[in-house]
């Protein structure tokens, strides 16, 4: 199937590893220019050797610090600079520390708080210009199955994960009429190393064993295993492309069934 994204330019923030990185991945494959934005752009290189190799038109890499709002902007002008324009915004951003309530102060809240709601404000601030401007434009925030199911000592990031939702709803509902898609996928338990992290915590947390760590993370998910990051950038890839222009404004589980969402 074609998906119609030859020639379309995509951002995908932190996309050095994990979700982000198969998210550019599965972009390039289809033949999209494709700049991945992380802390250290000359870390990425590989990645953007990679995603020449996988199909992309071009792939670059940019400086972006989340919890810098001021250099976002700049950021994306670059992008749009280089690639020719900016179609498609994949937000994505690491992962909040995990654990409970009471371990998190305000100034806790307020670091998490800029690096996933405020840099997704400030970066469409700065990616809506362009996409108005052809009238076409695709953006899909990276959140969590937490949005739908409340997961333990996941308090930050499903607290502004949900926020996240609120505004791509917003966002979808005002830009629809210009040709501009908004919508969220909330990811389950993905093999990926946030993933390895999580069950980590969880292992030192309950003095748990890494097997019985790992079964804390799978037991309410129907599949059994944990997702593939390839399986959640074909979903990207099919969100971002021609195939989706009805679909808007909504929140997609990639789960394995762990939210019993519909």
């Amino acid at each position: 199937m074609d998906l119609g994204l030859t020639g379309k330019r995509a951002l995908v923030t932190a996309a050095s590893r994990g979700l982000g990185r198969a998210s550019a991945l599965a972009l390039a494959a289809e033949g999209a220019s494709v700049a991945v934005a992380g802390r250290n752009p000359d870390a990425m290189q590989g990645l953007v050797a990679e995603l020449r190799a996988a199909g992309a038109a071009e792939a670059i890499a940019v400086r972006m610090d989340l919890a810098r709002g001021e250099t976002l902007a700049p950021a994306v002008d670059e992008v749009a600079a280089r690639l020719g324009g900016l179609d498609i915004f994949v937000g994505n951003t690491g992962g909040p520390a995990s654990g409970p309530f009471l371990d998190f102060p305000r100034a806790a809240w307020q670091q998490s708080l800029d690096e996933t709601l405020l840099a997704m404000v400030d970066l469409c601030h700065a990616v809506l210009p362009h996409m108005r401007s052809r009238r076409w434009g695709r953006i899909i925030f990276v959140t969590t199955v937490g949005v739908k199911v409340v997961q333990p000592n996941m308090v930050l990031s499903d607290s502004l994960r949900l926020a996240i939702v609120g505004l791509a709803k917003s966002l979808s509902i005002e830009f629809a009429h210009e040709g501009i898609l908004v919508n969220c996928l909330c990811p389950g338990p993905f093999a990926t190393d946030r993933m390895k992290d999580l069950v980590s915590a969880t292992e030192a947390r309950d003095g748990r064993g890494r097997a019985a760590a790992e079964t804390v993370w799978l037991e309410e998910v129907p599949v059994g295993h944990f997702g593939r990051p390839e399986d959640f950038g074909a979903m990207v890839a099919m969100l971002a492309s021609e195939r989706s222009g009805f679909t808007t404004g909504v929140a997609i589980a990639l789960d394995g069934g762990k939210s019993r969402a519909y």
